[in-house]
């Protein structure tokens, strides 16, 4: 029983961490699209880049389109919720002492764990295996899960 505990207690610690960084990524984007669409759609500026640089008007509304049409804010509030979902569920788990454990309590705490993966997006990858390494080095095993090469952590909130 400790073994599956300790096990969907190191997921969902996973999840919490993968669905923090994906909320952190789409506020990001959200801000910085929120950000130039302002900077460029200013009246004054509007006007100058429509008639001296008509490019950049078509990048303010590609710009627009993109938050539009992905929707950053409710990809964030979606993993916003999920991370949630998560913390509950390590906190469900905390809370039981050793000596009340029970197959009963083990299994309820594996099901909320598949019901959480059930409703999250595919994960990416790399993040993923990110999130897998920091959360073994918080637990002290530091080797369980190798260290990415750069090249793979760079564009982990791409793909």
């Amino acid at each position: 029983m400790w073994g599956e505990r300790s096990g969907t207690l190191y997921k969902a610690w996973v999840q919490v961490r993968y669905h923090r960084k994906r909320q952190r990524f789409y506020d990001l984007l959200d801000k910085i699209t929120k950000a130039a669409t302002v900077v460029l759609g200013a009246t004054m500026m509007g006007k100058y880049l429509n008639t001296g640089f008509p490019w950049l008007a078509t990048a303010l509304t590609c710009l627009g389109f993109l938050a539009l049409v992905f929707g950053y804010g409710d990809r964030k509030q979606h993993h916003k919720e999920l991370a949630e979902h998560a913390t509950r569920l390590v906190a469900d788990i905390e809370a039981v002492p050793v000596a009340d454990l029970s197959f009963q309590k083990t299994t309820a705490w594996a099901s909320a764990y598949a019901q959480l993966v059930a409703k999250s997006p595919p994960p990416l990858k790399s993040l993923t295996l990110i999130c897998e390494r920091e959360q073994s080095v918080a637990d002290g095993h530091s080797d369980h899960v190798p260290v990415l090469p750069w090249w793979k952590r760079w564009p982990a909130d791409f793909i």
